[in-house]
């Protein structure tokens, strides 16, 4: 797998399947990519990739029709690197933001 960014061409691309292939000199093979995967610098946009084309792409080993190796994520050379996950609550210091509280509310009621 390669958490690290490989540099690679787009290979072949479909747009009614949403999905095509990608090679990489880092990559021991043709790596398949879904339309999911593919960052597009404007938000919205229809996510595509044309055949020839330069990427960035992150990968792993999966079976994928046929083929061994799964795209992650693909980006154009130039766009910003993923945000941090909204979802992902580590604070960096091995801590994280999840928190519980327990609060106990006692009424008086005179």
């Amino acid at each position: 797998m390669s958490g690290t960014p490989v540099h690679g061409t787009v290979r072949s691309w479909d747009d009614e399947a949403g999905w095509g292939t990608l090679a990489s000199s880092e990559v021991p093979g043709d790596v398949w990519a879904h339309f999911s995967a593919v960052h597009m610098s404007e938000e919205g946009a229809f996510a595509r990739l044309v055949p020839g084309e330069d990427v960035v792409f992150t990968w792993e080993e999966a079976e994928q029709d046929g083929y061994a190796y799964r795209a992650t994520d693909v980006r154009r050379p130039g766009d910003p690197p993923p945000g941090p996950d909204p979802d992902d609550h580590d604070r960096g210091d091995g801590a994280t933001a999840d928190a519980t509280i327990d609060v106990r509310i006692d009424w008086d009621r005179d």
